[in-house]
């Protein structure tokens, strides 16, 4: 990639976007803010340290990674449209988690770690389902 010559054109941002949807990036201001772990977002392994000194939060994350489990997480879901943040998701009756981030076809969403994969869900009343597996505790 980086031998190569320059694009002529640079990236369009709808296609970035969508990448980094599939991808389950987490992005500053959608998927990570002050209501959320970094574990949930599927940060712990790699942007957490737990091997250094004190820092503001450590307890919560600490006792997260020790003793407990995230009880959502991040996945990636086909959808129909393009939902807004916060739309609810639902499974069956139930708000099982909140999309955070979308593209025409698929959404980023916090949900329910107790959810099947499989599981038939709806957002902003339409049909979704999980386009990549539900996350499991390593």
């Amino acid at each position: 990639v980086l031998d190569g010559p320059a694009p002529s054109e640079p990236a369009d941002v709808a296609a970035l976007e969508r990448l980094r949807i599939l991808a389950r990036i987490p992005r500053w201001g959608r998927e990570i803010d002050d209501r959320v772990l970094p574990a949930e977002a599927g940060l712990a392994e790699t942007h957490v340290s737990f091997s250094k000194g004190c820092y503001p939060g450590q307890e919560p994350i600490a006792r997260l990674q020790y003793r407990g489990k995230v009880n959502r997480a991040l996945r990636v879901l086909e959808v129909e449209g393009a939902p807004e943040p916060d739309t609810e998701v639902l499974h069956g009756e139930k708000v099982v988690g909140r999309v955070t981030s979308s593209v025409p076809g698929l959404a980023l969403a916090y949900v329910r770690t107790d959810v099947p994969a499989e599981a038939e869900l709806s957002v902003g009343g339409a049909r979704a389902s999980s386009h990549a597996p539900a996350y499991e505790s390593p």
